[in-house]
């Protein structure tokens, strides 16, 4: 579908009954193509450990409060095993980011034993931006997935929200880098940041669109108090008290996605439920068709918070399971078993090169 940037803008300010008609075209769309189903990505937050400062994360390198961790293999193994035990289709290795050359080859060993002890499970990584040598190693040691967030497509917004080491051009290229390595490549934007405007959410969509991604990690903004975009205290109030129109903002924004873009692989966000409870399942009814609950170990879940009021973090893989599993079933969804559920659009895209 083309893009429209009045109508798409309309879309995005919808509210009421102009809302519901938009979901309501959403839904139809994402049901064609992947009916109610929804598929399990197991996540494993293996390290906090990350070398950038970003004014929004929690992990931050600046940030000295949270306990820096990084999970042995033994503690992985354990799991991976409980995934096999859950039958979710695919794992997703997560990190702060690193570029030590110790850290590569730490996440290389993963991937690697991964592939060779689950063959059956499909492997995404979600470790920031890395050179393309490490990258086609990861490729060639199992791999087929990757997640980076671009966090917005606009190099000024994103210059504001980022030390000056870190370049958007940079980041832009580590995912033309992932598409030349043949991976199915994901992306994402942060909804409901400060100082963001819908021009800009709309130039997030023609960046989407035009770069032809295959699966989205898309989250609303939460803030948290550690952060240098926190210490303002107008942000502060601002964010509170915009928490329901970021919401809808963020909603909106996803269906619109679908609409644009009917075959990718999109994610409900944890963060969502920062929102609502059932943030999540409001997600999977109208766009999304795959979620990832945690796997990390609870003695880790309080130190991997990027953003404040994360929820699950007192709960364990099991509890997980159970809870998400029972409220995707309730909401007339069908929880996929055994399957990667990769994206169609991937194989779409791979047939028009």
């Amino acid at each position: 579908m083309k893009i429209n940037d009045q109508q798409i803008k309309k879309w995005l300010l919808a509210e009421g009954e102009n809302q519901q008609r938009l979901f309501k075209k959403a839904r139809s769309i994402k049901e064609k193509i992947f009916g109610k189903r929804v598929w399990f990505r197991g996540l494993i937050e293996f390290s906090n450990i990350c070398q950038n400062d970003c004014a929004y994360c929690g992990i931050r390198k600046g940030n000295k409060k949270p306990e820096r961790f990084q999970m042995s293999w033994k503690e992985i193994l354990a799991c991976l095993k409980f995934i096999q035990k859950a039958n979710y289709g695919s794992v997703v290795y997560q990190s702060g980011e690193l570029t030590a050359d110790l850290f590569k080859d730490y996440l290389l060993k993963i991937v690697r034993l991964t592939h060779q002890k689950f063959p059956e499970l499909g492997i995404t990584i979600s470790c920031g931006e890395q050179d393309k040598k490490f990258l086609k190693a990861l490729r060639k040691a199992g791999a087929t997935r990757y997640l980076l967030r671009i966090e917005t497509s606009n190099p000024k917004l994103y210059a504001k929200l980022h030390p000056q080491e870190m370049s958007w051009p940079k980041r832009f290229q580590c995912l033309k880098d992932l598409q030349d390595l043949d991976y199915q490549v994901g992306t994402g934007v942060m909804v409901g940041l400060p100082g963001q405007t819908i021009k800009n959410l709309i130039g997030d969509l023609h960046f989407f669109v035009e770069n032809e991604f295959d699966m989205f990690g898309v989250g609303p903004y939460v803030i948290h108090q550690d952060t240098p975009l926190s210490k303002d205290l107008k942000v502060q109030q601002w964010w509170h008290q915009n928490k329901k129109r970021n919401f809808n903002l963020f909603l909106n924004f996803l269906a619109v996605l679908r609409i644009l873009r009917p075959k990718v692989n999109i994610a409900a966000a944890t963060a969502a439920d920062v929102f609502d409870s059932l943030g999540r399942i409001k997600v999977l009814q109208v766009v999304g068709n795959v979620i990832m609950p945690s796997i990390t170990p609870k003695d880790y879940r309080d130190k991997y918070l990027l953003y404040e009021n994360k929820p699950c973090i007192d709960e364990d893989a099991e509890k997980c399971y159970d809870c998400l599993t029972q409220k995707i079933i309730h909401a007339g969804l069908i929880p996929v078993f055994g399957e990667q559920g990769n994206s169609p659009f991937y194989y779409q895209r791979k047939i028009n090169v």
